[in-house]
């Protein structure tokens, strides 16, 4: 097996690695009583649209790793997007281990959040706050474990779309990150301005974890 074949297979591993990672875990709290899937009824028409928009591309993102896997030769993008800008074994490489870490990101902030892990803002209960483990280190581990795994598989395919994809991707997240903050300020209170003093938004360095 060459190293692009052993990369498309890596991709395809690493979704079924997230598809893992959440279903037990989305089943458990399911029989706890606890809503995973939950649809915010406070939503304006801009945040729906946002929310949509998200889920097409991790859908297109989802099939990419499908149809490298098992060769599949369609794109669902016009061929001019689909083109390739690099191809070479140091990019997949990279590419790879930030899917790699990316992996454990998701990982470590599924099992961090416990019975607060929710898809969706949940107004009614949503859970206690959660800051310790990886969410000692970056507010949104989830949403940051997503970005590397878009830009790991740019990096291992060197598409444009997929960097595209990348970048659209990156931008809903940061406003859906916005959109959960103004939520768990109304709801925790001083108990999550402190963490936000404490935590960055994605990555905290030890510069500020010494300061406070």
């Amino acid at each position: 097996m060459d190293i692009s074949r052993f990369f498309d297979w890596f991709g395809f591993a690493t979704l079924v690695c997230l598809a893992f990672l959440a279903l037990p875990r989305a089943l458990r709290l399911y029989r706890r009583g606890i809503r995973v899937m939950v649809v915010d009824r406070q939503r304006t028409a801009k945040q729906i649209l946002e929310d949509l928009l998200a889920m097409v591309c991790l859908l297109l993102w989802s099939y990419e790793l499908v149809a490298g896997a098992w060769s599949i030769q369609f794109r669902p993008v016009p061929p001019r997007l689909a083109v390739a800008l690099f191809d070479s074994p140091a990019t997949k490489i990279a590419g790879g281990l930030l899917m790699a870490t990316g992996l454990v990101f998701y990982g470590l902030g599924t099992r961090g959040l416990g019975e607060s892990w929710r898809f969706g803002i949940d107004r009614n209960s949503p859970g206690p706050l959660m800051t310790d483990g990886i969410y000692a280190w970056t507010r949104n581990p989830i949403y940051l474990s997503f970005d590397l795994l878009l830009i790991g598989t740019f990096l291992v395919h060197g598409r444009l779309h997929l960097l595209l994809l990348a970048l659209v991707l990156a931008t809903v997240f940061h406003l859906q990150i916005l959109r959960e903050e103004c939520f768990h300020a109304e709801h925790y209170g001083d108990a999550f301005g402190g963490y936000c003093a404490r935590v960055a938004r994605y990555v905290t360095s030890r510069r500020r974890r010494r300061k406070t």
